[in-house]
């Protein structure tokens, strides 16, 4: 138990190697020769936390959530409405010093310790890292051991060896009171059974970390990373024995050059030894993020993951590239064609991912369209299914319609058709507009402009598509005019046929002439589709009424919403200029709307894209 009126402190501890210790010390209020949990060292300043026994109580009641284990943030998918929002408020408490009663749902604190390792990977504030774990783990003992763990494999990749010593050595850490394995959340561990695999195959996973991302939270995909990592290493062992050499030799002689040369270690000393295995469990993970763009690029993915490695510097990497690297690219190539092809569920996943992919798959179809309008209809279709989940859907609809207007009218409406009923299960209702080029080319009169218009004016009104698609059918069928004859008139045309031929060239004069018009395009009449707007009625902004954007700041959004909040910067600056403003003034101009909200940018930069927390953009809606 903690003393009655002592708050817990993570306070410094100085060490023999200029480090801190993670350690449990005696409180100021009980006996020296007691030692209380709550204090954790970790650097040179003190940070206060509220103790565990102590925890503030949620009044509306923590959303029960069955424990299960949690392996990666992307589990936070699986929660409902109800805990997706209470752990939104669990985060933001928890980042503001103040610590949730969790009342045993543990599955929060462990999605939030995945959260924070996930967002250092943004920031790359190891320290910063090490306070939040720190504290998570007072407050929520059972992802002590799991955060330092964690935080271990991170100190390697940016080395931070005194951090690395400081924490390792069981004598420095109490976690031993928790029943920990090791090896439990390791990738060889979690699916020797799944993927069949040997001693030796599981060790190789092992000295990975489960580091998820969006793209490995598709199950299948991970798979065949692993997969292809573990074959890329037996084609690397492979060549290293066809030169006389081996894989632990290599790896061992370039961890020695980073140890010697890199960090100024002394050959024999305990920073030494240690660095020798860190190091080489580096190249491993170089190797697996070599892999796994492999199968990004071979997924069509259009995002890649940095392959950086800070452990070394401008000439242990020169050794690193030509005794490892250099070997690795030449293998990937060849295992590359090996790789499945996605199924089903992943495609839906890759597609909802990455906004833009079905571009691929449609230049194909396009290349490869030999006349075939029904065929090519059915593709569409399927593609279309394959990208259920993608915000931006519609824009397939609407390029196949362009597409196949010049080679068969009934399909490119039909396909138009599909486009404004997705359109209108957008957050957004586009209406974009076939070109005037396109619509003199599909309605030869102001009849079939009138139909389809009327066509159209329903699916706004009743959201049913197939409706609609029978109606299409019918605006290229030819209307003939009725001519009905009584018995008299029959008689009469007997007495008087000459007069009869004439009338009857009369009615074949008219529909004759009304026949020629639709073979040769014969309407002077200008066309254009004009949809009544008034039925579509008048979207309520979705932010928070507080927040001041103007209509180009929400479309802007909209352009991160459908790109799953990541939009390459060419297509930001695409936008902005049709908008006839400057990328950087629109962007500047939403941050600062944001920045009294957030205390943070909404919009950042990151390599080739610009992207937005989503956590951020949910802060920013209506309740």
């Amino acid at each position: 138990m903690y003393p009655p009126n002592s708050n817990p402190v993570i306070k410094s501890n100085p060490t023999s190697n200029g480090g801190a210790s993670i350690t449990t010390v005696a409180n100021n209020a009980g006996s020296t020769n007691k030692k209380d949990n709550s204090i954790i060292d970790v650097t040179g300043d003190s940070y206060y936390l509220n103790r565990p026994t102590s925890l503030k109580k949620y009044s509306p009641g923590v959303p029960l959530w069955a424990h299960h284990y949690v392996y990666s943030y992307s589990e936070i998918r699986g929660a409902n409405i109800a805990q997706r929002q209470f752990y939104e408020v669990f985060k933001n408490s928890f980042l503001q010093g103040e610590y949730l009663d969790l009342a045993g749902n543990l599955n929060y604190a462990f999605i939030l310790l995945f959260d924070l390792l996930q967002e250092y990977e943004i920031h790359r504030d190891i320290k910063r890292l090490e306070h939040q774990l720190a504290a998570l783990g007072v407050c929520y003992p059972k992802t002590k051991s799991y955060g330092i763990s964690f935080l271990i494999e991170k100190m390697i990749a940016c080395g931070d060896q005194e951090g690395v010593l400081r924490l390792k050595p069981p004598t420095r850490v109490e976690y031993a009171s928790y029943s920990y394995e090791p090896d439990y959340w390791k990738l060889g561990s979690k699916y020797k059974a799944k993927l069949g695999l040997n001693d030796e195959e599981v060790i190789l996973l092992n000295k990975l970390w489960n580091n998820s991302n969006a793209f490995t939270s598709i199950e299948y995909c991970y798979l065949q990373i692993m997969k292809l990592y573990l074959a890329t290493i037996k084609g690397l062992q492979s060549k290293y024995n066809e030169e006389g050499t081996s894989l632990n030799e290599q790896f061992s002689a370039v961890a020695d050059l980073v140890a010697r040369k890199h960090f100024k270690y002394r050959k024999g000393s305990s920073n030494y030894q240690y660095c020798i295995e860190s190091t080489s469990n580096g190249f491993y993970s170089t190797i697996f993020k070599y892999c796994e763009n492999t199968v990004r690029e071979t997924y069509g993915h259009k995002r890649k993951i940095s392959v950086d490695t800070d452990f070394l510097n401008s000439s242990t990497n020169l050794d690193f590239e030509e005794k490892i690297l250099s070997k690795v690219t030449q293998i990937l190539p060849t295992l590359s064609i090996t790789i499945p092809a996605p199924d089903d569920l992943t495609e839906l996943e890759l597609n909802s991912q990455n906004t833009a992919r079905w571009k691929l798959k449609f230049e194909a179809l396009t290349s490869a369209f030999a006349g075939n309008s029904n065929q090519f209809l059915e593709d569409i279709l399927q593609l279309g299914k394959a990208n259920a989940k993608n915000p931006s859907i519609e824009n397939i609809f609407f390029e196949a319609s362009k597409f196949i207007s010049k080679y068969d009218k009934e399909t490119a409406l039909a396909l138009y058709v599909h486009y404004l009923y997705h359109d209108l299960k957008s957050a957004t209702f586009d209406n974009r507009q076939l070109t005037k080029t396109i619509q003199k080319n599909l309605f030869k009169t102001a009849e079939q402009l009138a139909e389809f218009t009327a066509v159209v004016n329903k699916l706004i009104a009743d959201k049913n598509l197939d409706k609609a698609l029978e109606g299409v059918k019918n605006i290229y069928l030819v209307k003939r005019k009725k001519i009905q004859l009584d018995t008299t008139a029959i008689k009469e045309v007997q007495q008087h046929h000459s007069g009869t031929v004439k009338l009857l060239n009369e009615y074949l004069k008219d529909d004759k002439e009304e026949i020629q018009a639709l073979n040769a395009g014969g309407s002077s009449e200008e066309v254009s589709i004009t949809f009544t707007q008034d039925r579509i009625g008048t979207q309520a902004s979705p932010y928070s009424t507080n927040i001041s954007f103007t209509s180009l700041h929400i479309e802007a959004l909209e352009v991160f919403t459908k790109g799953n909040f990541s939009v390459p910067q060419s297509d930001l600056e695409a936008f902005a200029k049709a908008k006839g403003v400057f990328k950087n003034q629109l962007i500047d101009s939403i941050n600062e709307i944001c920045f009294d909200d957030l205390d943070d940018v909404l919009i950042e930069e990151e390599e080739d894209y610009y992207t937005i927390n989503p956590n951020y953009y949910q802060r920013l809606l209506t309740v």
